[in-house]
């Protein structure tokens, strides 16, 4: 398939012209993926693309293709540049954190009852169906070592998450997330009892939220739809999972499958979310309303918590 070389002695159509050779060049290689010669001749300042005339109709054809996938890609690229960076509201990550270190104050104020009656137990959450334990959990540290690495990792995911949902939608989705993890590890465990504490389900939750939000993203682009980029993200967040999840001490307790089933439970809604374009469609009420349902679903739980423990 030559190139600025002289043009053979048969019917020849020429298909195209292009200012540069690399353009013309690139085009004939289209030509060459059906199985076609193609010759480039330069004529005065452009470079112009002639074809056997018999495979003119199948060429152009392809050249359209070949050119509605590049402009889409263009476009694809631009929409993705000029994507505005979206405002973190820093207050709500401060008054999670205040709200966190609060319940641990109480949490070693109150008498020890109180405490047993929010531990994630597997048996009284399956077999008597102590649903609240699987949100109480959440608020409940070991000591201040444990609140600590709990409120660094999940305020880091949260802050991206955030403008990902939406401030109300993603605290929303990061409890819900979090208490399915914890309702689902006590399924898992529920042969035998299994006790559970800690934020670290709402916090892979919150991973699990932001790893598929940037999948759906990927791939709502047919830029960046391919195997490749979504493997990036997505080994990105197991990779965190791994590292984080598994701990490294075995005296600490690590629940391994708390912190899978959140991290599940927060692509699963992530994922849904990131479809449907939820936070675009999400008026500022609507995020408040769902703030004040987090507020809201965790409160309830306590309250059942405490009437148990009385």
């Amino acid at each position: 398939m030559p190139a600025s070389e002289e043009l053979p002695e048969r019917p020849l159509v020429a298909i195209a012209r292009y200012t540069k050779f690399s353009e013309a060049q690139e085009r004939g290689l289209v030509a060459a993926a059906l199985d076609h010669a193609y010759w480039i001749d330069r004529e005065g300042d452009e470079y112009v693309l002639y074809v056997d005339a018999v495979a003119t109709r199948e060429i152009v054809a392809e050249l359209q293709k070949f050119e509605a996938e590049r402009a889409q890609r263009a476009e694809d690229v631009a929409r993705r540049a000029a994507r505005p960076v979206l405002k973190v509201e820093t207050f709500s990550l401060y008054l999670a954190g205040c709200a966190m270190a609060l319940l641990f104050v109480a949490q070693n104020a109150l008498p020890e009852r109180f405490t047993e009656a929010g531990v994630a137990h597997s048996v009284r959450i399956v077999a008597q169906h102590e649903w609240w334990r699987a949100a109480t959990a959440l608020t409940l540290h070991g000591d201040i070592s444990h609140l600590a690495a709990n409120l660094a990792a999940g305020l880091l995911f949260a802050a991206f998450v955030l403008p990902q949902l939406g401030t109300g939608l993603a605290w929303l989705a990061i409890v819900l997330s979090g208490s399915l993890g914890n309702l689902v590890n006590a399924w898992f465990y529920r042969a035998s009892p299994h006790l559970s504490i800690g934020s670290s389900t709402a916090v892979f939750s919150a991973l699990g939220l932001l790893v598929a939000a940037e999948c759906v993203e990927q791939w709502r682009h047919t830029s960046t739809r391919s195997w490749w980029q979504l493997v990036v993200p997505l080994g990105a967040g197991l990779g965190l999972l791994a590292f984080l999840g598994a701990g490294d001490e075995p005296h600490k307790h690590t629940d391994y499958m708390a912190h899978l089933f959140g991290f599940t439970a927060g692509s699963a809604l992530g994922a849904c979310g990131a479809a449907i374009r939820l936070r675009e469609r999400t008026s500022r009420i609507v995020q408040r309303l769902a703030a004040f349902a987090a507020a809201a679903l965790l409160a309830l739980a306590w309250s059942c918590a405490w009437r148990a423990a009385r």
